[in-house]
């Protein structure tokens, strides 16, 4: 393999090649800010919120629900240690951008979705004299640093779609560092359309030229926006940003998202994205072309709503609500990446909607045994709840009142956690279900020698196990959460009793690939049959240096998705020439239609490299 100058490698890297860093082992912690801590009271400071208070916005009795309650950057600085001590991480925070100063309709922007300024940092957020200049701002170093110190990647909500309601008069101002940009009510310069409210959520041109609750709505076909905009965000990065949540992705079309997301991975290669389509099925033509083509994952809507009606009963089907949403991951290039939950800020919380305690065990068990990146809302590990008006928004924010580290649901979080981080099947592997009906599931995730099986009862009584072909290897094993023991043998499980209201996971923890550097292949783009499988040639020894019977075999996730990990060990960074076969049973080969694939490799670390198969035109 030739290798390069580290300077070249490192211009090639940043301008040609993205090997974007694999989010699939990480599990991300969602909190709003506001409503997590206030890191302030103890210190003995005076933070921003609370000199707001002549104007209404702050309510330190924490009983007006639409007002800020105090929650702040140091609250999340104090607690970095229960969450890394949980297991979590990345740590997604509600958007941190300058708000609005004023209330609507009672209400104040404790959300961050009202930005006024996208450049500067909420002041309510930090102690009152400091900068709240990104760049400058102390509070938001240190948060970087300790989180980073943890292990624990940070992870900004952006908000590109729009900036505030009307609120006394005044809508739709804009700040640039300051400095006026745009104004709704004179928008000489044309930031904003200006076309009302929608009203049929089905029609695309209203989804994207239309406003939401009445918020001013950028014209992104605007370029001075779309370069605002951009510069903005990439100053966030430069603080040290690991990740961007994206608000609202299917009110702008996919040409922005393409352009945004190229300019952004081009700011900082390896950047993982993910937005918000709301209420994305995977049997919805239009959600999956936009996690399909705009360069960036989704929140996994589809999977939320089989959990949710699974245990609520609000559908008919039980667990095959879920099984459902599974069988489609073949239409998305990589399922795997897709950002699962099972509540949030937009919604309910799920003790809202089954006021048992037991199911939310059930739910969590099975939100980080799937496939997906789990993401967990703020004190779902403590059973935060209130279910005033239903649960419904703001009520689905309490503030965090709890931080046992020694309560069942923290320890159930814990031990799940440690899990991911220790079983790769459940960031890698294929899902097989091995039985399945509207009250009793049975799975297993695999990966290379490794794998995970997970049994789950939501029924009241005791359910009776029977089944065959479970890709387990035969022996012993306890289960991580109740300690009962489970035997494997000839790949069945007969007449094991699984208890009412209980789940059951039992690990087979493989060998994972030990390397300086490990490269995780993927493609997509072509649905094997059977007796077919892929590999990855290429020009060096590990991938059989264009052999085909030395190719590096991968593994199966769904019938358009295979994977590999792959180690490499090489005294600098270096090109790597590729490409990916399809070997058949009759020996004879199906190779992609190119000359080559190219990457650099760096000589350490974990890289993620995502490819889609390439076929005659």
């Amino acid at each position: 393999m030739p290798t390069l100058s580290s300077n070249l490698v490192s211009d090639l890297k940043h301008h040609l090649f993205d090997s974007p860093v694999d989010f699939r082992s990480e599990v991300i912690y969602f909190l709003i800010v506001d409503r997590f801590h206030d890191g302030h009271d103890a210190a003995g400071d005076v933070e921003g919120s609370e000199q707001e208070d002549s104007k209404g916005l702050f309510d330190r009795s924490r009983q007006d629900w639409g007002k800020y309650w105090g929650g702040n950057l140091q609250g999340v600085i104090n607690k970095i240690d229960y969450l890394k001590e949980l297991g979590v991480t990345a740590l997604w925070l509600s958007p941190l951008f300058e708000q609005v100063s004023d209330l609507q309709f009672s209400r104040a922007p404790m959300h961050g979705y009202w930005t006024r300024d996208f450049k500067r940092i909420n002041p309510r957020f930090v102690k009152v004299g400091e900068s709240n200049s990104i760049a400058e701002s102390p509070t938001l170093k240190r948060l970087v640093d300790a989180c980073h110190a943890a292990g624990i990647k940070v992870v900004l909500d952006i908000v590109c779609n729009h900036s505030s309601p009307e609120i006394n008069g005044s809508k739709g101002v804009v700040l640039d560092d300051g400095v006026l940009l745009a104004d709704f009510n004179n928008d000489q310069n044309a930031f904003y359309y200006h076309e009302g409210e929608i009203t049929d959520w089905e029609d695309e041109y209203q989804l994207i030229h239309q406003e939401m609750m009445g918020l001013a709505t950028f014209n992104e076909k605007n370029i001075e926006y779309r370069k605002y905009i951009k510069s903005a965000i990439q100053k966030w990065l430069d603080a040290g940003i690991d990740a961007l949540r994206v608000d609202t992705l299917k009110h702008m079309p996919i040409w922005f998202w393409q352009e945004f997301t190229t300019a952004m991975k081009a700011h900082k290669p390896g950047l993982f994205m993910f937005g918000e389509y709301g209420f994305s099925k995977p049997w919805e033509q239009r959600s999956v072309d936009y996690v399909n083509n705009i360069g960036m994952s989704i929140l996994d809507f589809g999977l939320c709503d089989g959990i949710r009606f699974c245990f609520s009963g609000q559908e008919p089907g039980g667990f095959h609500q879920v099984e459902r949403v599974l069988f489609y991951d073949r239409v998305y290039h990589r399922a795997n990446e897709l950002v699962t939950f099972i509540d949030n800020h937009d919604m309910p919380r799920f003790l809202s909607i089954v006021p048992d305690s037991r199911k939310l065990d059930l739910a969590l068990v099975m939100l980080m045994t799937l496939r997906g990146v789990p993401c967990l809302f703020y004190g779902t590990e403590q059973y935060l709840n209130n279910s005033t008006s239903g649960g419904q928004d703001p009520y689905n924010r309490p503030m965090m009142d709890s931080w046992d580290t020694n309560s069942h649901s923290y320890k159930l979080v814990q031990a799940l956690l440690k899990l991911r981080n220790q079983n790769q099947a459940l960031a890698m592997g294929a899902h097989h279900t091995a039985w399945i009906n509207d009250d009793f599931f049975l799975y297993t995730r695999n990966f290379r020698d490794s794998a995970v099986m997970v049994m789950v009862n939501k029924s009241d009584q005791d359910h009776v196990v029977n089944a065959e072909n479970i890709q387990m290897p035969n022996g012993d094993y306890t289960c991580l959460i109740t300690g009962y023991p489970v035997t494997i043998a000839d790949g069945r499980l007969q007449g094991y009793s699984v208890h009412g209201n209980s789940a059951m996971v039992i690990s087979a923890e493989g060998v994972p690939v030990q390397a300086p550097l490990v490269a995780v292949f993927q493609i997509n783009g072509f649905e094997t049959q059977p007796g077919q499988s892929l590999a990855i040639i290429g020009d060096c020894d590990e991938l059989g240096d264009w052999d085909h019977a030395k190719a590096y075999g991968m593994e199966y996730v769904n019938d358009n998705t295979w994977t590999a990990t792959v180690g490499f060990d090489r005294p600098e960074a270096s090109v790597l020439n590729f490409k990916f076969i399809v070997l058949q049973a009759n020996g004879e080969p199906i190779v992609e239609y190119l000359i080559n694939r190219k990457t650099v490799l760096p000589q350490n670390g974990r890289i993620a490299i995502n490819c889609f198969w390439n076929t005659p035109n």
